[in-house]
């Protein structure tokens, strides 16, 4: 007896026994994978990466298995490994949001900030309402300096969960970073009224205000600094020094004759005009 197994694009006819023999197979790799993810959530994370090898020898394809891996190797602390293992499964699945932000927090896990970036932003791309992807981004952001772009991802998240007061944390992060303390106190004095007990959110708070004291109180000193810099006559000499001087202009430009002293023969020589004809006398 043949049973005829339908797949996009194919048919394939098999026998009883090549059906039973891939059913076997099938629960097998699940019970793998199940056992892999228990293994995991145990944090018994070389047994669950071995659970998924085995599993990905009789099913090479099932994407489950390649991110499952990954995130076990990542709890081992064998990063490099799992960049490989998400590599995998980026070609499996190019574009896959879940894959590319997992690898996104691999990357920033590792440092790589502009290698998060973009694939938390090609995560965003895929689906703009990913609160994950616009967060972490801006993170990652921060750690590379740019504040604004950070500032921009943070908002996006906001957009997304107006009342994350994680959300609003990084956000006054950021403002504390381009010295704007007012903002940041307005972000973090937001965040408080959402979360009143959350201990971190308070210890900011008076820290932010304890630098905004700071800040304003070295500003006569900064003043002064400004001052004695832009003052310095040295300096302004220097700098008119580097001003170019407007080039003359050609019909502006002044003749100047120079004439040859007489000689014995006669005759008044100029090297910029020709021989009067007016006739000069010549003492002889």
């Amino acid at each position: 007896m043949q049973r005829v197994i339908f797949t996009p694009g194919m048919q394939i006819l098999q026998s009883e026994k090549e059906v039973k023999e891939r059913k076997q197979r099938v629960m097998s790799v699940r019970d793998l994978m199940h056992e892999g993810e228990k293994m995991t959530g145990a944090g018994k994370f070389e047994e669950a990466i071995k659970c998924y090898d085995e599993a990905l020898k009789k099913e090479k394809t099932l994407l489950p298995l390649v991110t499952g891996k990954a995130q076990a190797q990542i709890g081992a602390g064998k990063l490099q490994n799992a960049v490989k293992t998400y590599e995998r499964a980026m070609k499996m699945s190019p574009n896959n949001a879940t894959v590319l932000f997992n690898r996104g927090v691999l990357y920033q896990k590792l440092g790589q900030f502009q290698q998060a970036v973009k694939d938390y932003t090609r995560a965003a791309e895929i689906m703009p309402r990913n609160f994950k992807a616009h967060y972490n981004c801006s993170l990652a952001l921060k750690k590379l300096g740019h504040y604004d772009a950070a500032l921009s991802e943070i908002n996006s998240a906001l957009e997304i969960d107006p009342r994350s007061a994680d959300a609003l944390y990084n956000k006054a992060n950021i403002f504390v970073k381009q010295r704007e303390y007012l903002k940041a106190l307005d972000s973090l004095e937001e965040a408080h009224k959402i979360a009143p007990s959350d201990k971190g959110i308070k210890a900011k708070l008076a820290a932010v205000r304890e630098e905004h004291k700071a800040w304003l109180a070295m500003e006569p000193e900064r003043r002064k600094k400004r001052e004695e810099k832009y003052s310095d006559k040295s300096q302004l000499h220097g700098y008119f020094n580097r001003v170019k001087k407007p080039a003359v202009k050609p019909e502006m430009a002044t003749t100047i004759k120079v004439f040859k002293l007489t000689g014995n023969d006669g005759g008044d020589v100029s090297s910029n005009d020709p021989p009067s004809t007016t006739g000069s006398s010549t003492t002889k």
